[in-house]
Protein backbone atom coordinates (compact mmCIF):
# COMPACT_ATOMS: atom_id res chain seq x y z
CA UNK A 1 0.00 0.00 0.00
CA UNK A 2 1.43 2.94 -0.86
CA UNK A 3 2.19 6.52 1.15
CA UNK A 4 -1.19 8.84 1.35
CA UNK A 5 -1.23 12.14 0.06
CA UNK A 6 -1.09 13.22 4.50
CA UNK A 7 2.29 10.87 4.73
CA UNK A 8 3.36 12.19 1.34
CA UNK A 9 3.27 16.18 2.78
CA UNK A 10 4.24 14.81 6.34
CA UNK A 11 8.11 13.51 4.70
CA UNK A 12 7.98 16.72 2.20
CA UNK A 13 8.21 19.47 5.09
CA UNK A 14 9.94 17.59 7.83
CA UNK A 15 12.97 19.15 8.80
CA UNK A 16 15.47 17.81 11.41
CA UNK A 17 17.02 20.20 13.80
CA UNK A 18 20.27 21.60 13.42
CA UNK A 19 21.37 23.92 15.94
CA UNK A 20 24.34 25.02 14.49
CA UNK A 21 22.59 26.84 12.01
CA UNK A 22 19.97 27.75 14.20
CA UNK A 23 17.43 25.88 12.30
CA UNK A 24 14.20 24.06 14.35
CA UNK A 25 13.08 20.45 13.53
CA UNK A 26 9.81 20.52 11.71
CA UNK A 27 7.61 17.65 11.92
CA UNK A 28 4.07 18.31 11.11
CA UNK A 29 2.65 14.54 11.93
CA UNK A 30 4.21 15.83 15.57
CA UNK A 31 2.27 19.36 15.29
CA UNK A 32 -1.48 17.56 14.10
CA UNK A 33 -0.90 15.12 17.00
CA UNK A 34 -0.45 17.72 19.41
CA UNK A 35 -3.23 19.41 18.57
CA UNK A 36 -5.44 16.49 18.81
CA UNK A 37 -4.43 16.26 22.25
CA UNK A 38 -4.92 19.30 23.19
CA UNK A 39 -8.80 19.23 21.87
CA UNK A 40 -9.26 15.27 23.14
CA UNK A 41 -11.81 16.20 25.19
CA UNK A 42 -13.76 16.96 21.63
CA UNK A 43 -15.69 14.69 20.09
CA UNK A 44 -14.35 16.20 16.81
CA UNK A 45 -10.67 15.31 17.75
CA UNK A 46 -11.11 12.18 15.37
CA UNK A 47 -11.64 14.42 11.97
CA UNK A 48 -9.49 12.89 9.93
CA UNK A 49 -5.71 13.60 8.93
CA UNK A 50 -6.85 14.56 5.12
CA UNK A 51 -9.75 17.19 6.34
CA UNK A 52 -6.86 18.67 8.39
CA UNK A 53 -4.35 19.03 5.49
CA UNK A 54 -7.50 20.40 3.36
CA UNK A 55 -8.45 22.81 6.28
CA UNK A 56 -4.39 23.91 6.67
CA UNK A 57 -4.29 24.18 2.58
CA UNK A 58 -7.51 26.85 2.37
CA UNK A 59 -5.50 28.81 4.86
CA UNK A 60 -2.08 28.95 3.65
CA UNK A 61 -4.49 29.81 0.28
CA UNK A 62 -5.34 32.64 1.70
CA UNK A 63 -2.08 33.86 3.98
CA UNK A 64 0.21 33.46 1.02
CA UNK A 65 -1.78 33.62 -2.57
CA UNK A 66 1.12 33.13 -4.27
CA UNK A 67 1.71 29.97 -2.40
CA UNK A 68 0.96 27.71 -5.40
CA UNK A 69 -2.29 26.52 -3.82
CA UNK A 70 -4.99 26.82 -6.26
CA UNK A 71 -7.25 23.83 -4.73
CA UNK A 72 -7.61 21.20 -2.01
CA UNK A 73 -6.86 18.35 -4.75
CA UNK A 74 -3.83 16.31 -3.50
CA UNK A 75 -2.14 17.87 -6.36
CA UNK A 76 -2.19 21.17 -4.88
CA UNK A 77 -1.71 19.63 -1.15
CA UNK A 78 1.42 18.32 -2.27
CA UNK A 79 3.14 21.66 -2.69
CA UNK A 80 2.45 22.66 0.74
CA UNK A 81 5.93 23.81 2.01
CA UNK A 82 7.56 24.01 5.60
CA UNK A 83 7.45 27.80 6.24
CA UNK A 84 4.12 28.46 4.81
CA UNK A 85 2.49 25.77 7.61
CA UNK A 86 4.93 27.46 10.12
CA UNK A 87 3.89 31.04 9.81
CA UNK A 88 0.16 30.10 9.64
CA UNK A 89 0.14 27.19 12.52
CA UNK A 90 -0.66 29.18 15.79
CA UNK A 91 -3.68 31.01 14.04
CA UNK A 92 -4.80 27.93 12.53
CA UNK A 93 -5.10 25.54 15.38
CA UNK A 94 -7.25 28.46 17.21
CA UNK A 95 -9.30 28.72 13.94
CA UNK A 96 -9.68 24.73 13.69
CA UNK A 97 -10.36 24.49 17.47
CA UNK A 98 -12.93 27.69 17.49
CA UNK A 99 -14.82 25.63 14.21
CA UNK A 100 -15.34 22.45 16.27
CA UNK A 101 -16.44 24.49 19.19
CA UNK A 102 -18.83 26.11 17.20
CA UNK A 103 -20.39 23.15 15.77
CA UNK A 104 -20.57 21.07 19.05
CA UNK A 105 -21.89 24.12 22.03
CA UNK A 106 -23.00 26.82 19.61
CA UNK A 107 -25.10 24.02 16.99
CA UNK A 108 -24.85 21.18 19.32
CA UNK A 109 -23.85 19.15 16.75
CA UNK A 110 -22.15 15.98 18.96
CA UNK A 111 -19.62 14.34 16.80
CA UNK A 112 -18.55 15.23 13.24
CA UNK A 113 -21.04 12.37 11.81
CA UNK A 114 -23.98 14.31 11.45
CA UNK A 115 -21.87 17.58 9.68
CA UNK A 116 -24.31 17.76 6.18
CA UNK A 117 -21.14 19.07 4.11
CA UNK A 118 -17.72 18.29 4.71
CA UNK A 119 -16.42 21.10 3.09
CA UNK A 120 -17.95 23.21 6.33
CA UNK A 121 -14.94 22.15 8.20
CA UNK A 122 -13.17 24.37 5.63
CA UNK A 123 -15.56 26.95 5.34
CA UNK A 124 -15.95 28.11 8.85
CA UNK A 125 -12.05 27.45 9.80
CA UNK A 126 -11.02 30.12 7.19
CA UNK A 127 -14.09 32.42 8.69
CA UNK A 128 -12.55 32.35 12.03
CA UNK A 129 -9.00 32.39 10.98
CA UNK A 130 -7.42 35.53 12.02
CA UNK A 131 -10.65 37.17 12.81
CA UNK A 132 -11.28 38.37 15.98
CA UNK A 133 -14.93 39.57 15.89
CA UNK A 134 -16.66 36.52 14.43
CA UNK A 135 -20.56 36.98 13.85
CA UNK A 136 -22.34 33.97 15.05
CA UNK A 137 -25.31 34.93 13.99
CA UNK A 138 -24.08 34.83 10.41
CA UNK A 139 -22.41 31.72 11.21
CA UNK A 140 -25.52 30.11 12.10
CA UNK A 141 -27.48 31.23 9.03
CA UNK A 142 -24.84 30.09 6.89
CA UNK A 143 -24.77 26.94 8.24
CA UNK A 144 -28.38 26.22 8.02
CA UNK A 145 -28.95 27.71 4.98
CA UNK A 146 -26.54 25.79 3.24
CA UNK A 147 -27.40 22.75 4.74
CA UNK A 148 -31.07 22.96 3.93
CA UNK A 149 -31.35 24.91 0.50
CA UNK A 150 -32.63 22.52 -2.15
CA UNK A 151 -30.32 22.55 -4.21
CA UNK A 152 -27.16 21.55 -3.39
CA UNK A 153 -24.63 24.92 -3.33
CA UNK A 154 -21.49 23.27 -1.36
CA UNK A 155 -20.78 19.93 -3.42
CA UNK A 156 -17.27 20.55 -5.04
CA UNK A 157 -14.33 22.39 -4.94
CA UNK A 158 -15.55 25.18 -7.36
CA UNK A 159 -18.34 25.99 -5.20
CA UNK A 160 -16.18 25.93 -1.84
CA UNK A 161 -13.77 28.59 -3.37
CA UNK A 162 -16.98 30.45 -4.09
CA UNK A 163 -18.16 30.04 0.01
CA UNK A 164 -14.81 31.73 1.17
CA UNK A 165 -15.06 34.43 -1.21
CA UNK A 166 -18.67 35.19 0.60
CA UNK A 167 -17.19 34.65 3.92
CA UNK A 168 -14.52 36.19 3.43
CA UNK A 169 -16.87 39.21 2.11
CA UNK A 170 -18.35 39.68 5.73
CA UNK A 171 -15.39 39.03 7.77
CA UNK A 172 -13.46 41.81 5.99
CA UNK A 173 -16.33 44.65 6.16
CA UNK A 174 -19.89 42.98 8.21
CA UNK A 175 -21.89 43.32 5.48
CA UNK A 176 -23.46 39.91 3.42
CA UNK A 177 -26.39 39.34 1.90
CA UNK A 178 -28.14 36.16 1.39
CA UNK A 179 -30.23 35.03 -1.84
CA UNK A 180 -34.04 33.40 -1.53
CA UNK A 181 -33.32 30.32 0.58
CA UNK A 182 -35.38 27.99 -1.66
CA UNK A 183 -37.12 24.22 -0.14
CA UNK A 184 -39.18 21.58 -0.97
CA UNK A 185 -41.76 20.04 1.52
CA UNK A 186 -41.47 16.82 -0.35
CA UNK A 187 -38.20 16.49 0.12
CA UNK A 188 -38.72 16.20 3.54
CA UNK A 189 -41.84 13.76 3.66
CA UNK A 190 -39.15 11.35 1.57
CA UNK A 191 -36.45 11.98 3.38
CA UNK A 192 -35.02 8.69 5.09
CA UNK A 193 -31.70 8.33 7.06
CA UNK A 194 -28.29 8.06 5.01
CA UNK A 195 -25.05 8.17 6.78
CA UNK A 196 -23.64 10.06 3.54
CA UNK A 197 -27.44 12.14 2.64
CA UNK A 198 -26.29 16.12 3.02
CA UNK A 199 -30.22 16.65 3.65
CA UNK A 200 -30.64 13.62 6.12
CA UNK A 201 -27.74 15.44 8.07
CA UNK A 202 -29.21 18.55 8.06
CA UNK A 203 -32.56 17.14 9.47
CA UNK A 204 -30.79 15.15 12.01
CA UNK A 205 -28.35 18.19 12.86
CA UNK A 206 -31.44 20.38 13.32
CA UNK A 207 -33.11 17.97 15.71
CA UNK A 208 -29.83 17.66 17.73
CA UNK A 209 -30.13 21.22 17.68
CA UNK A 210 -33.22 21.52 19.78
CA UNK A 211 -31.12 20.10 22.32
CA UNK A 212 -33.78 17.35 22.64
CA UNK A 213 -34.78 15.84 26.03
CA UNK A 214 -35.04 12.78 27.27
CA UNK A 215 -38.79 11.34 27.24
CA UNK A 216 -38.66 9.05 30.53
CA UNK A 217 -36.18 11.98 32.34
CA UNK A 218 -37.28 15.54 31.21
CA UNK A 219 -34.79 18.60 31.40
CA UNK A 220 -32.22 15.96 30.71
CA UNK A 221 -30.38 16.37 27.42
CA UNK A 222 -31.10 12.67 25.51
CA UNK A 223 -27.55 13.60 23.47
CA UNK A 224 -24.95 12.69 25.72
CA UNK A 225 -21.36 12.02 24.48
CA UNK A 226 -21.36 8.47 25.51
CA UNK A 227 -24.26 7.88 23.43
CA UNK A 228 -22.62 9.33 20.51
CA UNK A 229 -19.11 7.73 20.86
CA UNK A 230 -20.71 3.82 21.63
CA UNK A 231 -22.41 3.83 18.17
CA UNK A 232 -21.55 4.08 14.30
CA UNK A 233 -25.05 6.04 13.80
CA UNK A 234 -27.19 7.88 16.25
CA UNK A 235 -29.72 6.26 18.11
CA UNK A 236 -32.64 6.62 16.22
CA UNK A 237 -36.28 5.81 17.26
CA UNK A 238 -39.21 5.37 15.32
CA UNK A 239 -42.06 7.22 16.94
CA UNK A 240 -44.63 5.43 15.30
CA UNK A 241 -42.43 1.53 15.24
CA UNK A 242 -42.30 -0.17 12.17
CA UNK A 243 -43.85 -3.58 13.65
CA UNK A 244 -46.76 -1.62 15.33
CA UNK A 245 -47.15 0.36 11.05
CA UNK A 246 -46.89 -3.28 9.51
CA UNK A 247 -49.57 -4.72 11.91
CA UNK A 248 -52.20 -1.96 11.74
CA UNK A 249 -51.64 -1.00 7.70
CA UNK A 250 -51.84 2.52 8.92
CA UNK A 251 -48.96 3.53 6.37
CA UNK A 252 -47.09 3.10 3.67
CA UNK A 253 -43.32 1.82 3.75
CA UNK A 254 -42.39 5.63 2.79
CA UNK A 255 -43.75 7.34 5.38
CA UNK A 256 -42.96 4.78 8.31
CA UNK A 257 -39.26 5.04 7.21
CA UNK A 258 -39.75 9.07 6.88
CA UNK A 259 -37.01 11.34 9.22
CA UNK A 260 -40.40 12.72 9.85
CA UNK A 261 -41.22 9.43 11.85
CA UNK A 262 -37.52 9.79 13.94
CA UNK A 263 -36.75 10.92 17.19
CA UNK A 264 -33.20 10.84 19.22
CA UNK A 265 -34.24 8.72 22.74
CA UNK A 266 -31.98 6.92 25.10
CA UNK A 267 -31.44 3.40 24.30
CA UNK A 268 -33.22 2.38 27.31
CA UNK A 269 -36.02 4.69 26.57
CA UNK A 270 -35.74 2.71 22.83
CA UNK A 271 -36.18 -0.57 23.95
CA UNK A 272 -38.57 0.18 26.72
CA UNK A 273 -40.85 1.78 23.70
CA UNK A 274 -40.14 -1.31 21.40
CA UNK A 275 -42.81 -1.96 18.69
CA UNK A 276 -45.83 -0.17 21.24
CA UNK A 277 -48.68 1.89 19.99
CA UNK A 278 -47.68 5.79 20.47
CA UNK A 279 -51.18 5.92 22.33
CA UNK A 280 -50.21 3.64 24.75
CA UNK A 281 -46.56 3.93 25.59
CA UNK A 282 -47.03 7.95 25.54
CA UNK A 283 -49.83 7.04 28.44
CA UNK A 284 -46.35 6.08 30.35
CA UNK A 285 -44.42 9.59 29.64
CA UNK A 286 -47.55 11.82 29.74
CA UNK A 287 -46.52 14.14 32.83
CA UNK A 288 -47.00 17.90 32.86
CA UNK A 289 -43.23 18.47 31.20
CA UNK A 290 -43.95 16.30 28.39
CA UNK A 291 -45.22 18.76 25.81
CA UNK A 292 -42.31 20.25 26.41
CA UNK A 293 -40.31 17.79 26.17
CA UNK A 294 -42.07 16.67 22.79
CA UNK A 295 -41.65 20.37 21.30
CA UNK A 296 -37.78 19.81 21.97
CA UNK A 297 -38.09 17.55 19.20
CA UNK A 298 -39.94 19.23 16.71
CA UNK A 299 -42.57 16.91 17.42
CA UNK A 300 -46.54 17.82 17.46
CA UNK A 301 -48.06 17.47 21.00
CA UNK A 302 -51.05 16.23 18.52
CA UNK A 303 -49.93 12.97 18.89
CA UNK A 304 -50.64 13.88 22.72
CA UNK A 305 -53.95 14.51 22.27
CA UNK A 306 -53.94 11.22 20.40
CA UNK A 307 -53.14 9.40 23.41
CA UNK A 308 -55.09 11.28 25.92
CA UNK A 309 -58.37 10.95 23.47
CA UNK A 310 -57.27 6.99 23.27
CA UNK A 311 -57.83 7.47 19.46
CA UNK A 312 -55.66 7.35 16.49
CA UNK A 313 -57.15 8.87 13.48
CA UNK A 314 -56.63 6.50 10.07
CA UNK A 315 -54.24 8.40 8.23
CA UNK A 316 -52.23 9.38 11.80
CA UNK A 317 -49.40 9.15 10.26
CA UNK A 318 -49.77 11.27 7.25
CA UNK A 319 -51.21 13.89 9.65
CA UNK A 320 -48.22 13.68 11.87
CA UNK A 321 -45.63 13.55 9.37
CA UNK A 322 -47.25 16.74 7.93
CA UNK A 323 -47.35 18.35 10.97
CA UNK A 324 -44.29 17.71 11.68
CA UNK A 325 -42.95 19.50 8.87
CA UNK A 326 -44.68 22.49 9.73
CA UNK A 327 -42.27 22.74 13.37
CA UNK A 328 -39.36 21.73 11.22
CA UNK A 329 -39.90 24.88 8.89
CA UNK A 330 -40.69 27.16 11.50
CA UNK A 331 -37.37 26.00 13.41
CA UNK A 332 -35.67 26.88 10.12
CA UNK A 333 -37.47 30.44 9.45
CA UNK A 334 -36.19 31.25 12.48
CA UNK A 335 -32.74 30.36 12.21
CA UNK A 336 -33.13 32.36 8.76
CA UNK A 337 -34.64 34.99 10.13
CA UNK A 338 -34.16 38.49 7.46
CA UNK A 339 -33.56 35.99 4.59
CA UNK A 340 -36.43 35.47 2.23
CA UNK A 341 -37.74 31.82 2.37
CA UNK A 342 -39.66 30.13 0.19
CA UNK A 343 -41.15 26.69 0.77
CA UNK A 344 -42.54 25.16 -2.22
CA UNK A 345 -44.17 21.17 -2.73
CA UNK A 346 -43.23 19.04 -5.86
CA UNK A 347 -45.81 16.35 -4.18
CA UNK A 348 -48.33 18.78 -4.93
CA UNK A 349 -47.52 19.72 -8.53
CA UNK A 350 -47.33 16.27 -9.07
CA UNK A 351 -51.03 15.28 -8.16
CA UNK A 352 -52.20 18.16 -9.91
Amino acid sequence: MGLNIFDIVVAKTFRIEDKKNNFSGFYLRELINNFRESIASSLYSSVDDWTLLQMLAVVVKFEFPDAGIQNITDQYLNKLKTEHIEAVWSDFKIAVAKTFDFFDNCLHIKGGRLIPYRYFYLTVTAYFYRNQKPDYSFLDKYFWYYSFHNVELLKDTTQLWQHITFINQQKANSTYSFNQFEIDKNSLRKSFYSYRGRLSRAILSLYANQKPQDWAKPHKDVLSDVYYLLTDKPNLHHIFPVNFIKQSGIASQIECDSLMNIAYLSQITNLKISDKNPLDYLKEYDEPALEAVLRSHLIPTTILEWSRADALPENALSIFIEERITLLLEALRLKLDGIEFNVFDTENRTNN
